[in-house]
């Protein structure tokens, strides 16, 4: 892949004063601490490999159209399990915070260079979800 903007560019610059204010926001800091924890636990590592095993399981088998609902109610067990570990449910949330903030800067910085101005809060709210049809506030 090609660099299209120099090393020194403003825009980098100014990229880089940015990713320093996500690493030292209180979001990033105690988010990235609980991955931390969970890669620092090979048991929770183990388990939720496990789990993320079934998750391709069970795709395989919707697509094939052989799911049963036992299955599924199985598989929510396990959701559930999962979610309420002390190490495996703190990283999975941490992971949705983490993601959703690159998503969000994501999203403005795309929407800038699509509309060639800054993005209003309406233009950032995407259609399709519950934010576009109903502004349940998940959208940031």
């Amino acid at each position: 892949m090609s660099q299209v903007l120099a090393p020194n560019s403003a825009i980098l610059e100014k990229t880089r004063e940015l990713c320093s204010l996500i690493l030292q926001s209180s979001e990033y800091k105690e988010n990235a601490a609980k991955v931390e924890a969970f890669f620092e636990n090979p048991a929770a590592q183990a388990s939720y490999q496990k789990f993320v095993e079934l998750g391709e399981t069970m795709g395989q088998k919707q697509r094939s159209g052989t799911l049963t609902q036992t299955e599924i109610d199985s598989f929510n067990d396990q959701l559930e399990k999962i979610q309420d570990h002390p190490v495996t449910g703190p990283f999975m949330a941490a992971e949705e915070v983490l993601n959703g903030i690159l998503r969000q800067v994501s999203r403005h910085v795309g929407k800038t260079l699509e509309l060639g101005q800054l993005p209003t809060p309406d233009d950032l709210v995407e259609s399709g979800g519950c934010c576009g049809s109903g502004g349940c506030g998940s959208c940031d």
